[in-house]
């Protein structure tokens, strides 16, 4: 008598092998680096959105400060929040310094942008950090906030020469009147140049030809307030219109003369 063997066939365990495993992992790489600048971009714009709207919730707490104390504050020497001196007597109002960081904690908002860093901020001291004596425009305009006060913050930009009707990208002309602009307010981007954390570390330096970064950075009363630009090689912040604009995230929002003056006399403290 025969027995029936099961003659199935034989099955054998497979695993992948070494080129497959290489294939699948080249296929994951180029899909990652596909993702990647996408999701950086989106990332950026975000921040850069949420820095928007944080400067504008600061210069708001800068005009409703000026509605209250009938001024502008003095900057914050040493990032702490405070304002340098701490004003107390009305006949005072010189600041240690015209240029320093937002007094963010005696504004009452956030200390820092999307980037962990403080903002800078300008303002025409006495002009627009004493307040009027009086409610008229008796032209003592280096001593105090009246309706005769100047700004002197230079604002330029870049773009075609509208002058000259020429395209020129990089051409530099002004964006604001500066007897118009009362302070100022600097978010240093993303890459932080010249900035300082709220962590009170320093951030990197501006490199040597990023002109119009260092020119928000180097605490005098001129700014550039221009569209956003990668980084580039070979760039340069000239109007050598052979090359490109070297890298720009920063964000300018100035405080203006006149929006202050109306909001003082629209809440009664100037006439």
């Amino acid at each position: 008598m025969t027995s029936c063997v099961n003659s199935l066939p034989e099955r054998r365990a497979r695993g992948f092998t070494l080129l497959e495993m290489a294939i699948v992992v080249f296929v994951i790489g180029m899909l990652t680096a596909g993702l990647i600048g996408p999701v950086q971009t989106q990332l950026e714009a975000r921040d850069r959105q949420q820095t928007r709207d944080y400067l504008a919730r600061a210069a708001e707490a800068l005009y409703g400060f000026a509605m209250t104390e009938r001024r502008l504050p003095c900057p914050s020497r040493d990032g702490d929040g405070h304002s340098d001196p701490i004003y107390a007597i009305p006949a005072d109002g010189n600041c240690e310094v015209e240029s320093g960081y937002l007094p963010w904690a005696e504004l009452g908002i956030e200390p820092a942008d999307a980037w962990g860093n403080l903002v800078s901020y300008r303002v025409r001291e006495r002009e627009f950090t004493v307040p009027a004596q009086n409610t008229a425009c008796d032209g003592d305009t280096a001593n105090e906030l009246d309706l005769c006060a100047r700004g002197d913050i230079v604002i330029d930009t870049r773009g075609d020469n509208a002058a000259s009707g020429e395209v020129e990208a990089k051409f530099r002309f002004g964006a604001a009147a500066a007897d118009n602009v009362a302070a100022v307010l600097v978010s240093h981007g993303r890459n932080g140049y010249g900035a300082l954390g709220a962590d009170g570390v320093p951030r990197g330096p501006v490199p040597n030809s990023n002109r119009d970064e260092d020119e928000n950075a180097d605490g005098d009363e001129n700014f550039i307030s221009r569209g956003y630009t990668r980084e580039q090689d070979g760039c340069s912040d000239d109007t050598d219109e052979s090359s490109p604009l070297c890298e720009f995230d920063d964000m300018v929002q100035p405080i203006a003369r006149s929006l202050l003056v109306s909001r003082l006399v629209s809440a009664g403290q100037l006439p």
